[in-house]
C-alpha cells in the first residue's frame, strides 16, 4: 500500500504530496532518497520521504 508524505518543491516553494511504496527504512540507514515527479512544477526531485517537508531552498 502506498504511503503519502509531504515535501517542499524547490522551484515553487509549495508543499507537495508524494507517495512512497517502500517500507520504512532501517534505523541504521541515514538517508533514503526517492525520485518523484512534482505535481507543482512537473519536474523530478530527489526527496527523503522520512524527513517530512523541507524549507524552500532560499530560506535559512
Amino acid at each position: 500500500m502506498a504511503r503519502p508524505f509531504l515535501y517542499c518543491c524547490p522551484v515553487t516553494g509549495m508543499n507537495v504530496q508524494g507517495l512512497t511504496y517502500d517500507d520504512a527504512p532501517p534505523e541504521d540507514e541515514k538517508n533514503r532518497l526517492e525520485m518523484v515527479q512534482c505535481l507543482a512544477c512537473g519536474k523530478f526531485h530527489l526527496v527523503d520521504p522520512s524527513k517530512g517537508p523541507l524549507p524552500p531552498a532560499g530560506d535559512k
